[in-house]
């Protein structure tokens, strides 16, 4: 038996209250991972309710090997009304002060129905990316369910999603906020345009993830170790650890990788986030599963061993090896 309930909705033209029956939509699963291979999706519609709002534009770029290669632009014609003088319309003018999309781009544009077929075939099997991108994916669905076209099923990678969990400090996770934290210009609201700043923003994202090797599984928080402090008041000066600069890489088996630190801080030890030239030594746990690792090592390994090639004091301990160091403090 199906619910159904009466909502007053806001949308961007005024207020309508109808009845709703909720929409369990059978899509794609959202990623938490960092493919090389992919495409970039954004639309612009005339409001945020799938049921009774319209698709204006949409936008894709497809990256292999994480460049650009190909991409699909379309307007598309949304349902129109009249005006008490007989004008007929299409685009609001809040849409057209946000978007710059005017009644003349989209009058003689295809209908959703005449391009889904092509933009299916675009699409493939890729993995999707964008900002926000349930918004995107949910309209496309229920369009096609609407055109009797079958469930839209790609996966898909929200880089709000991302960077919350790799910028939880940043007040908001907008795209123009991301865009303005990076340092990206571009033009937005844009549906291609929305796309290259969005692919810019996934490879900054992608790059901060990789060269401090955040994980980024589900349930996982990134943890300051620089900002950890001792529990304890005095040290055995004596110890490998005290004084010396520590950073993990990969899963312990034992500890969380904060509960590790606070041991080596309780040694007397220092602890960092990344890989530099004050390293000391680099506690390597396991690699099985993080989509970061490329041929058995992490960037972090990759970067320890160029710099001890350069000379630098920095040791490589095994996750067994650590624990050895620590043995009287666990």
């Amino acid at each position: 038996m199906s619910s159904s309930h009466i909502t007053i909705q806001f949308g961007f033209t005024g207020i309508s209250i109808r009845k709703q029956t909720p929409n369990i939509r059978k899509k794609g699963k959202s990623l938490l991972e960092l493919p090389d291979d992919y495409t970039v999706i954004d639309i612009e519609t005339t409001g945020l309710d799938t049921s009774y709002d319209d698709i204006i534009e949409i936008g894709c770029v497809r990256f292999r090997d994480n460049a650009p290669c190909d991409r699909f632009h379309t307007f598309l014609r949304p349902s129109p009304w009249e005006n008490d003088d007989g004008s007929v319309h299409y685009v609001d003018d809040f849409i057209t002060r946000l978007t710059g999309i005017t009644d003349d781009m989209v009058r003689n544009a295809p209908v959703f129905k005449d391009i889904a077929g092509a933009l299916i075939e675009f699409l493939g099997k890729d993995v999707l990316v964008g900002h926000n991108v349930n918004f995107d994916v949910n309209f496309i669905y229920d369009n096609m369910i609407k055109n009797k076209y079958p469930e839209f099923t790609n996966d898909f990678v929200d880089t709000m999603r991302l960077s919350r969990k790799v910028l939880p400090d940043l007040p908001h996770h907008r795209l123009r906020d991301l865009t303005d934290y990076f340092k990206i210009d571009g033009t937005h609201h844009r549906a291609v345009d929305d796309c290259l700043l969005t692919n810019a923003v996934y490879q900054n994202l992608r790059r901060l993830i990789q060269n401090n090797d955040i994980d980024i599984s589900a349930g996982s928080q990134k943890i300051d170790l620089h900002a950890l402090t001792p529990d304890a008041s005095s040290f055995d000066k004596s110890h490998p650890f005290y004084g010396r600069r520590c950073v993990f890489t990969g899963k312990l088996k034992r500890f969380t990788r904060k509960e590790a630190a606070q041991i080596v801080l309780n040694i007397g030890g220092l602890c960092d986030n990344t890989i530099t030239k004050k390293t000391n030594y680099l506690i390597v746990g396991g690699l099985e599963g993080i989509h970061t690792v490329k041929k058995g090592k992490s960037r972090k390994i990759e970067k320890a061993e160029q710099l001890i090639l350069d000379g630098q004091d920095l040791q490589i301990l095994s996750e067994n090896a650590f624990y050895d160091y620590i043995s009287e403090f666990m």
